[in-house]
């Protein structure tokens, strides 16, 4: 497998605290899986390899030419073509159209008279084929941005791509046409995602974790599986080191015993007087003498064995995913949300009629503009319909991507007892401690936490609301959450049994979610 870059021992310091040390490794011709927790360093990382940031220590060499897209690329340029790099090659076009050319227009095109072909291809592909080369680029939705921004990488078939979460702002169907378009690329690429679905068409996968790089041949599925075998190995290992301890300290109790015999067999022999007390004295002096190295032996290995026991629980507690239940049951199964001939005032004018029960979980699905966020608001009286009506029954909560529900300007308890102030706050910390988050992290404020350590103090207050909702309205919660959050989310969504309507772009996710039913609009 050619080799496009290596990289070599690249640390990167920020104010004296090391992000990440000494990672190595290479990219070759083939597409690759960056991932890895919110704030290990993944997006430092992949701007160190495009030589946009100088690493603190190590050496990056490229023998291949490149192109990175970052987050949210937005492109310049005044024009679409400006925007795709290829207005010059358009201008050429036209003047051998307009019979305008001269030849260094020829010369110029004179390999590339299937460009226009391969453009409109690639716009169409990309669902942008409505969108002229000569119109503004500003113009242009957050999704179809990003999706130009891809075009224009793809649109290098010599270069190794970098992609930064590429699949924001992508709706499944951009998603779908992304992983056809990585696989087409002949150069390979190395790609920042946390859509498992993506993940899955990669043939390596590169985790990037406290412990460094590590590299995992094979797609997502079978990086999960790897991961699920070290965290078997990791339990095996702590049961052995739980049974050398207890086979310590049996043999330690034992030994103990037998001293205790022979103690009272001596005191016995003192008593009898048929030995001499200077030879029974020296007798006992050269058996506590014994007693306590062996006594001491045992004290040794246990305490080792202990700590060894402590790292590898440590190690297990890290790799393992966290779970965490949503108490709400709701067995009337009565109808919660009724939608009749609704319209709404942005997105699709098709009138929308659903009735969603109690323990039923909608996935609406649709393309960026369709309305999936316009309904939620709707029914969250947020938004006013067009026409037709529509009516929730029970207690709800909406809540969107940013999953706004405590004040994040508090310290993580005050913020807790602020939103159920029924539930005290030592209450509230043995909950948190649950959950690893121990400590002085409960007084700081809510904002200061991690992504992940944020998104596990919303979902304790909400698995804790009095009183629980009888129906989520939940607007792309996934966006921005990192795999293990993502599991979480999950986990606790699954483990609902109220009325659930689910706005996604992650087919993954929602899969794991527990969906019973989908709208598309």
């Amino acid at each position: 497998m050619p080799v496009h870059c290596r990289f070599t021992e690249l640390s990167v310091t920020f104010n004296d605290s090391p992000l990440f040390q000494n990672i190595s490794g290479t990219l070759t011709q083939q597409n690759q899986g960056l991932t890895g927790i919110n704030g290990c360093g993944k997006s430092v990382l992949m701007s160190l390899l495009a030589l946009r940031r100088r690493p603190s220590a190590g050496t990056i060499d490229w023998l291949t030419p490149f192109y990175y897209v970052r987050q949210l690329t937005r492109l310049a340029g005044l024009t679409v073509a400006d925007a795709m790099g290829i207005a010059d090659v358009r201008a050429a076009f036209l003047r051998v159209e307009n019979g305008s050319a001269d030849a260094d227009d020829y010369d110029l095109l004179a390999d590339k008279w299937d460009y226009p072909y391969r453009w409109q291809s690639l716009l169409d592909s990309a669902a942008l084929g409505h969108v002229s080369l000569e119109s503004p680029s500003a113009r242009l939705s957050g999704g179809e941005q990003t999706r130009l921004a891809l075009c224009r990488a793809f649109l290098q078939p010599g270069c190794f791509l970098l992609l930064d979460e590429p699949e924001n702002h992508l709706d499944s169907a951009g998603r779908r046409w992304l992983i056809e378009q990585l696989q087409r690329h002949p150069t390979g690429s190395l790609t920042i995602s946390h859509d498992r679905r993506l993940l899955n068409e990669m043939q390596r996968i590169c985790e990037l974790s406290a412990a460094g790089l590590v590299e995992y041949g094979g797609n997502y599925s079978n990086f999960a599986l790897q991961k699920e075998r070290q965290l078997n190995a990791l339990r095996s290992e702590e049961k052995q080191l739980q049974s050398g301890l207890r086979k310590e300290k049996d043999e330690l109790q034992r030994a103990l015993e037998k001293k205790a015999q022979r103690r009272r067999q001596g005191d016995r022999i003192r008593s009898s007087g048929s030995q001499s007390l200077l030879l029974l004295d020296m007798k006992k002096n050269k058996a506590e003498k014994q007693q306590s190295k062996l006594t001491q032996r045992h004290e040794r290995v246990m305490d080792r064995l202990e700590q060894q026991r402590r790292s590898v629980n440590d190690r297990i507690e890290r790799v393992t995913p966290q779970m965490l239940a949503f108490p709400y049951r709701d067995e009337q199964k009565r109808v919660r949300v009724n939608c009749q001939r609704l319209v709404l005032p942005f997105g699709s004018a098709q009138p929308i009629s659903l009735t969603v029960s109690g323990g039923e979980h909608w996935h609406i699905a649709g393309r960026n503009g369709s309305g999936k966020s316009t309904l939620l608001k709707v029914l969250a009286g947020q938004l006013s319909a067009a026409s037709g009506s529509y009516s929730l029954h029970g207690h709800w909560r909406y809540l969107d991507q940013h999953l706004n529900l405590l004040n994040t300007a508090l310290p993580v308890v005050d913020a807790l007892c602020e939103f159920e102030p029924l539930i005290t706050a030592e209450s509230w910390r043995t909950r948190l401690g649950a959950l690893r988050i121990r400590g002085d992290k409960s007084q700081i404020p809510l904002g200061q936490l991690s992504g992940g350590e944020q998104l596990k103090v919303m979902l304790l207050a909400l698995t804790c609301s009095s009183p629980l909702p009888d129906i989520l309205l939940l607007d792309e919660p996934d966006n921005h959450l990192d795999l293990d959050s993502r599991q979480l989310l999950e986990g606790v969504l699954k483990s609902y049994r109220g009325a659930l309507l689910l706005v996604s772009h992650d087919e993954a996710f929602v899969e794991h979610c527990g969906v019973t039913q989908r709208v598309q609009l």
